[in-house]
């Protein structure tokens, strides 16, 4: 199962973790963690373009990938990881047993 979290920070997400695999195809031919990896790396790199702070890790052989978004040009950031979460909602609503998704405040 691959589990996503969304950290928040004063109502805005500071924080995207993708860990895991999904169990629902073979590995390298998985639609479920192509699709998750493509809406979270895109999020990331759409904010790394629009000028957005980020820092990120990656553990390929794990399944994780995860990102942190500063403050720079935080209105455009705001709105790329909306469409983000929005994705992944949708994401975790068609396939529950595949895709957790929790989101959580952080101080």
């Amino acid at each position: 199962m691959i589990s996503v979290k969304l950290f928040n920070r004063n109502g805005k997400v500071v924080r995207v973790s993708a860990d895991g695999h999904s169990g629902y195809g073979e590995h390298g031919s998985d639609v479920v963690c192509a699709a998750v990896s493509a809406i979270v790396q895109t999020a990331y790199l759409a904010i790394k373009d629009a000028g957005g702070d980020t820092e990120y890790v990656r553990d390929s052989e794990r399944g994780l990938f995860e990102f942190t978004v500063g403050d720079a040009n935080r209105h455009d950031c705001d709105v790329i990881l909306r469409a983000m979460a929005v994705g992944l909602h949708d994401m975790a609503e068609g396939f529950p047993q595949n895709i957790k998704l929790e989101e959580s405040t952080c101080l």
